[in-house]
């Protein structure tokens, strides 16, 4: 069975804003580490919700019975959102830094 190039661009959409909001979820718990209270606590929570969005995104696709294309395409996105993040990080370091 095979995926309609309608359904595969709709995955690839539906990873990358997944993949746009695991990365702000973790964006933010970064930037609360270094508060003096709470920045731990903070970290944490923002983990478990970074877990929680990833299966709630994957019980979603297979409570929606989404063919192995589908994953595929979902994971496309999500990385081409990963890489879309690393880029503007990289853009905001002074001077164009390379960061490890």
């Amino acid at each position: 069975m095979s995926a309609s190039p309608f359904s595969l661009l709709a995955s690839v959409l539906v990873g990358a804003a997944i993949g746009a909001l695991y990365l702000a979820l973790l964006w933010m718990a970064v930037r609360r580490l270094p508060q003096d209270r709470g920045g731990l606590a903070g970290f944490v929570w923002l983990r478990i919700a970074r877990a929680a969005l990833l299966v709630a995104a994957m019980a979603a696709a297979v409570a929606l019975a989404v063919p192995a294309e589908g994953f595929v395409a979902a994971l496309v996105g999500f990385i081409i959102a990963r890489l879309a993040g690393t880029r503007l990080a990289r853009r905001g370091t002074p001077g164009g830094a390379e960061w490890k």
